[in-house]
């Protein structure tokens, strides 16, 4: 057996980082909370604050599953806006510093439980009350119809995540009416244990469309074969690196991951099989390929993964990773589109974008 030391000492290396940006957090709530708790109270408080923090990372170690992992994953939703109120307050004291004034622990206290409750409820808000998302695009082809494509990603189904928002979306997709449904990856979140447990199947079986229901695996559809097994069992049809035709003037092709996927084609080879004359839609979990897609025949790409970021400020990091990381844009006469997803991963909040159906409607020449 070969020892990777280098991925070795990068995993104690962030561990250490990690570890360290815990203490300086835990270091700023203990200050806070001093002059109103007593030492037993205070000591007790770090146990709790130390073993959330890590309960997650222990959780993964030991391979516990869900839902313990999952309840684990809260944390790092505290721990993102933990981190901006306390680089906020800092700023805050330095300033008041200079005009010889204190910022009070009682202050300091109050504005950060004001700010962590008010995140929790926007987070919960926008992860559970989705949102209908349209948009018209015109191709330089010839579709003798309009055709109406209901487009969700990153359902992550599992703990948080279940057959109440999947209810949901049954609804949403029965009211707009669509012609076909696309589910662009990241259909179960990491594996089928709370999808199985909570019989998940039948919800989401209910999900139809007169030319059908597909999905394509995402990089957290690990078992990746296992849940296209089991989606068939569900009525939905998957795209693994394949294509159908929709109907006589539309062609979807669903690609592989690239993480769960090592033998995946290359698009252009993909390509290959299809009748170019025809309305191309290209359904890719991860919007990495975009550049390299727009110099492709194909005339819209459906995407995920990103989720926006899910949590501010990390909107801001996916924005420069990715060409289109949210939204829709127009590239080289292609229509490309990003969802920042119907749920979410990890901690069931999300503070960048609402949880969301798009609605797409292609209309030929």
């Amino acid at each position: 057996m070969i020892v990777n030391w280098k991925v070795i000492a990068a995993f104690i290396g962030i561990a250490i980082f990690y570890e360290v940006l815990v203490v300086l957090l835990w270091l700023g709530f203990k200050w806070m909370l001093t002059p109103f708790i007593t030492p037993g109270l205070k000591l007790f408080i770090a146990i709790i604050f130390f073993s959330f923090a890590n309960f997650s990372i222990v959780a993964y170690m030991l391979k516990l599953g869900a839902p313990w992992v999952n309840y684990g994953n809260i944390w790092f939703f505290y721990f993102v806006n933990g981190a901006i109120i306390a680089v906020i307050l800092l700023i805050a004291k330095l300033v008041l510093k200079l005009f010889k004034l204190n910022l009070s622990q009682g202050f300091s206290l109050g504005i950060t439980g004001i700010f962590l409750i008010s995140m929790s409820a926007l987070g919960l808000y926008w992860a559970y009350s989705p949102i209908v998302k349209s948009e018209t695009i015109k191709v330089d082809k010839k579709i003798e119809k309009p055709i109406k494509i209901a487009m969700v990603s990153d359902l992550h189904l599992g703990t948080f995540f279940g057959n109440g928002q999947l209810e949901k979306l049954n609804k949403i997709i029965s009211e707009q009416k669509s012609d076909a449904v696309v589910i662009a990856g990241d259909l179960m979140d990491d594996d089928m244990v709370m999808y199985k447990k909570r019989n998940m199947k039948e919800t989401l079986s209910k999900l139809n469309a007169p030319l059908g229901v597909y999905t394509t695996m995402g990089n957290h559809d690990q078992d990746a074969q296992a849940i296209v097994d089991e989606v068939k069992k569900a009525g939905i049809i998957p795209l693994f690196d394949e294509s159908v035709e929709l109907n006589k003037d539309v062609t979807l092709v669903g690609r592989k991951d690239r993480s769960v996927s090592r033998d995946r084609l290359d698009t252009a080879n993909l390509l290959k099989s299809v009748n170019l004359n025809k309305t191309i839609v290209l359904v890719d979990h991860q919007p990495d390929a975009i550049d390299y897609h727009s110099t492709l025949p194909i005339d819209v790409q459906l995407s995920g993964h990103t989720h926006h970021g899910q949590m501010w400020p990390i909107n801001y990091i996916t924005e420069r990773i990715y060409t289109l990381d949210y939204g829709y844009k127009e590239i080289n006469g292609r229509h490309f589109f990003t969802s920042a997803g119907y749920g979410f991963w990890g901690p069931p909040f999300k503070t960048t974008a609402r949880s969301e159906v798009w609605i797409i409607t292609i209309e030929g020449k």
